[in-house]
């Protein structure tokens, strides 16, 4: 966040839904994409003026994975328009598929991939 006086810009990253039952791109699991929406604002005042730069990401719950879909696909799933689910253009911006840690789906903390169970919240991981 960059503020000059009573304006400034900021940086937002907004959880939009989670779409189940897809196979990652990176890793071959099924696992559950998180739809996030990310975009940077000017702000008077701290209230929202405009924003630019939006983008939409789909983050894998099995292994972190990020991976970046087109404008009009990210508005698209985030109307809840589920049909075009089957030709995702995603392009893959951090891999995470042979890191050694995983993400608990239930907290989101990175844990060891050889824990059957989180140590952060005890929820089962495979």
């Amino acid at each position: 966040m960059f503020f000059i006086g009573i304006m400034g810009i900021a940086n937002k990253e907004k959880k939009l839904r989670v779409i189940p039952n897809l196979i990652c791109k990176a890793c071959g699991k099924l696992t559950s994409y998180r739809l996030v929406k990310t975009y940077k604002y000017f702000q008077l005042f701290f209230i929202p003026i405009f924003k630019w730069d939006e983008r939409y990401m789909m983050i894998s719950e099995c292994c972190g994975s990020v991976f970046q879909l087109d404008k009009v696909q990210g508005e698209d799933l985030e109307h809840g328009k589920d049909s075009i689910l089957n030709n995702l253009n995603m392009t893959i911006v951090e891999d995470n598929s042979c890191k050694t840690n995983i993400l608990c789906y239930n907290c989101g903390k990175s844990v060891e991939a050889r824990f059957e169970f989180c140590p952060h919240c005890g929820n089962k991981l495979r």
